[in-house]
């Protein structure tokens, strides 16, 4: 994209209905008000950025993406169809996340640990507007591709038949809440998320509300979001390598 191409894209989407102002802090609303009136008042409305976003089409089947780099580690991801941000399944799935990504998981203790088949491994939770994607994923030495990959799609299989034990979902449960709490103690944050949750359509109290969303989801939730997501017949599998 060229220069004069950028400008003209800044100058359609800075208009006020593409933007949310969030002021936390002890302030006076008033002159917080009336500065920001003088100060954007004049801009003039346009098209909303927002509107019209069209979704990716459909995985329907297994598809495989190799590509070679001058890399000395291997990266293999299986991904699969994601849900948004609007969509009450979002709860269910980055709870599944948090159950596969850290040092304690299942996923790091088989993988890493009792195999010794990857230098790093876990799960990603993308959502969007539009639906993203949910993916396992991992750094190993290039012989051990295959190998990860069929554990990889040994743990979906595990978690579409027996979804998180009770143990799993509680302390997933627990880091969610926790970091979330964490990160509600700065203004700047509390701020950025409350600006991105109105922006986004999901309403600038959201934050106050969702910790409930994720306390209320169930081992029975679990499962059938695991077997709605990580379906062995939509998936892909992309790995690069080195030549």
């Amino acid at each position: 994209m060229q220069a004069e191409d950028i400008r003209a894209l800044h100058r359609r989407l800075t208009v006020p209905n593409n933007c949310v102002l969030a002021v936390f802090g002890d302030i006076d609303v008033e002159n917080v008000r009336a500065s920001v009136e003088r100060a954007f008042g004049s801009l003039a409305p346009g098209a909303e950025a927002l509107n019209g976003l069209s979704p990716a089409e459909p995985v329907r089947e297994v598809k495989r993406m190799v590509e070679n780099r001058d890399k000395k580690q291997a990266v293999l991801v299986v991904g699969f169809q994601g849900t948004t941000l609007h969509h009450e399944d979002r709860y269910a799935l980055e709870l599944i996340q948090e159950a596969l990504s850290d040092l304690g998981s299942r996923l790091f203790m088989r993988v890493r640990e009792k195999l010794g088949l990857a230098y790093y491994v876990g799960a990603q939770n993308f959502l969007g507007l539009v639906p993203g994607y949910f993916a396992l994923y991992a750094g190993t030495e290039p012989e051990k591709v295959a190998l990860v990959e069929a554990e990889m799609l040994l743990e979906a299989e595990a978690l579409r038949k027996d979804g998180l034990s009770e143990q799993e979902l509680k302390r997933s449960k627990a880091k969610v809440l926790g970091q979330k709490k964490i990160a509600r103690q700065d203004l700047g944050n509390y701020a950025m998320n409350a600006a991105l949750d109105e922006l986004y359509g999901l309403g600038f109290q959201h934050g106050d509300i969702e910790d409930a969303k994720y306390e209320a989801v169930t081992l029975h939730d679990i499962r059938i979001v695991a077997e709605k997501y990580l379906r062995r017949d939509a998936l892909v599998v992309a790995i690069i390598q080195p030549e």
